[in-house]
């Protein structure tokens, strides 16, 4: 947390400059440069969105921090960047960030504008309100001529043709009623809201054209205006980012491979190329999947034989014991026999 004489000392710095205690005519202070962090490089560009947008109402936005709107702004340094040759400054790369966060800002101010147009949009659809005092008297009314017409249409039928007659005249008395409520409660032309589509501010239909002059005459409508322009201006001058950074190599190759400035031969040439790559792609991965089956069916049939000649052998060894174990059984038994024959005979 900030000390109150740190934020002293930014309320100073933000109105007066860092250079502040410096005296006018030392030459020996030292002067800022072009790379020094405490200098607006957006300034120097020619639009500065802190120094636009200070004091309005989007100055709030997410993407302008603090120490932004602290930084110096310095003519003396501007006039100097602007005698520079326009590849000297390509070198710094300036005016390249410009451009990527004046898009950032006019895309977020191009959200805001869409989701407040349908807000207000919707609230315009609105059907006008009426005081529930008056509604209640409305639907009293409609229900009382309901009734008498229906009286009316009843003592019709029945041959009662005065008192159908004086029933239907109420009848339109009070229809005549209804209709000058109504028209009393429902205002002639409902206020509407609008939004404007490059500043974002807000008027009514009701508003005349001085009041629309002064809300484009504002600081908020020159500022957004000033940043769109600025930008329709770089985007059209695309400058380069600083050389040696990845944005660099990654902006060459989409000037080099843009879609909208080649050939419609080429771009044929390149959907062609793309679609036989999906294409092998697909190949490749239909083939692995088969490659992948087939392994999968060799490991299985392998495992099933595994089974089985485990199965078979286990079968085969119980087949052979129980062939010994009827062997034995008959041998003894044989032996048994001849044991007692033999007895037998001795005695």
């Amino acid at each position: 947390m900030k000390t109150p004489q740190q934020l002293m000392r930014e309320q100073m710095d933000e109105l007066m400059g860092k250079s502040r205690d410096n005296d006018l005519g030392d030459e020996n202070a030292p002067q800022p440069s072009f790379s020094d962090p405490d200098v607006d490089r957006f300034h120097l560009c020619g639009c500065s969105p802190y120094e636009l947008l200070k004091g309005t109402k989007s100055e709030t936005m997410p993407q302008l921090d603090r120490d932004g709107f602290l930084k110096e702004r310095s003519e003396s340094l501007k006039v100097q960047w602007e005698a520079l040759p326009q590849e000297e400054r390509d070198k710094y790369g300036y005016e390249y960030e410009l451009m990527k966060f004046l898009d950032i800002l006019v895309e977020e101010q191009d959200r805001r504008i869409t989701k407040a147009k349908e807000r207000y949009e919707a609230q315009n659809d609105l059907p006008p309100e009426i005081p529930p005092e008056t509604k209640k008297q409305i639907d009293l009314l409609k229900e009382q001529i309901k009734e008498l017409q229906t009286q009316s249409e009843v003592l019709g039928e029945q041959g009662e043709v005065d008192a159908s007659m004086t029933a239907f005249n109420k009848a339109n008395t009070m229809q005549l009623q209804l209709q000058a409520i109504e028209q009393k409660a429902t205002p002639l032309q409902p206020k509407k809201q609008y939004v404007d589509d490059v500043s974002g501010l807000v008027y009514s239909s009701t508003d005349n054209e001085a009041r629309i002059a002064d809300l484009q005459s504002g600081r908020q409508y020159k500022a957004w205006k000033a940043i769109r322009e600025k930008l329709i201006e770089l985007k059209a001058q695309q400058p380069p980012p600083p050389p040696g950074t990845a944005a660099a190599s990654t902006t060459n190759r989409e000037a080099e491979w843009k879609r909208e400035e080649r050939p419609a031969e080429d771009r044929r040439r390149d959907d062609d190329r793309r679609y036989d790559e999906r294409r092998d792609r697909k190949d490749d991965r239909r083939d692995y999947r088969d490659y992948r089956d087939d392994r999968r069916d060799d490991s299985y049939r392998e495992r099933d034989y595994y089974r089985r000649d485990r199965y078979d052998r286990r079968d085969y060894d119980r087949r052979d014991r129980r062939d010994d174990d009827r062997r034995d059984y008959y041998d003894r038994r044989d032996s048994y026999r001849e044991r007692d024959y033999y007895r037998r005979d001795r005695y």
